[in-house]
């Protein structure tokens, strides 16, 4: 079954002359793993942004050709909406680091959703030990390495999210 769908898509940044993307198809199902990779400026993170609906909602540009995640369609969905479905890692995680731990940084999400504090725990353990970082729930996001900061925040999003993007230049 589809998670993300791209069809014909162009897009063209406001401050930009040329498009970006150019007649984009792309069908990613549900359960696959897939690497964007290319040099800087070749619209890897555009391709995410339209994913996350950064693009049109909050970076504005000229788009055409349909792009849906699950059954929403990004460019009439809601942020919020898009954000039960995907979550984006950026290639810089410090930025994205709000708690003193991994597990405050996991409850994030749960106590914005006003989830009850035993609930809260128990989902925060459950999710730590599904996704292999038990260890590291007391730890602060400082006192990791850059690549354990990249997973954690991986993690973390995965925890909260159906579908993945990110926009990591590897």
């Amino acid at each position: 079954m589809p998670a993300i769908i791209f069809e014909h898509v162009n897009f063209q940044y406001e401050s930009q002359a040329e498009p970006t993307l150019h007649d984009i198809n792309l069908t990613i199902n549900a359960g696959e793993k897939v690497l964007i990779a290319g040099p800087s400026g070749s619209g890897k993170s555009t391709l995410g942004n339209l994913i996350n609906g950064s693009i049109p909602h909050s970076i504005k540009g000229q788009v055409t050709g349909h792009i849906r995640v699950g059954k929403l369609d990004t460019q009439e969905a809601s942020l919020f909406d898009l954000s039960l479905l995907v979550g984006t890692v950026l290639q810089d995680p410090d930025s994205q680091f709000i708690g003193l731990t991994t597990a405050e940084d996991i409850a994030f999400g749960l106590e914005n959703d006003r989830v009850a504090r035993p609930e809260m725990h128990q989902r925060v353990e459950q999710w730590a030990t599904r996704l292999g970082i038990a260890a590291q729930l007391h730890q602060s996001p400082q006192e990791l390495s850059g690549g354990q900061k990249q997973r954690d925040a991986w993690r973390v999003c995965s925890s909260m999210t159906a579908t993945f993007s990110s926009s990591m230049n590897h």
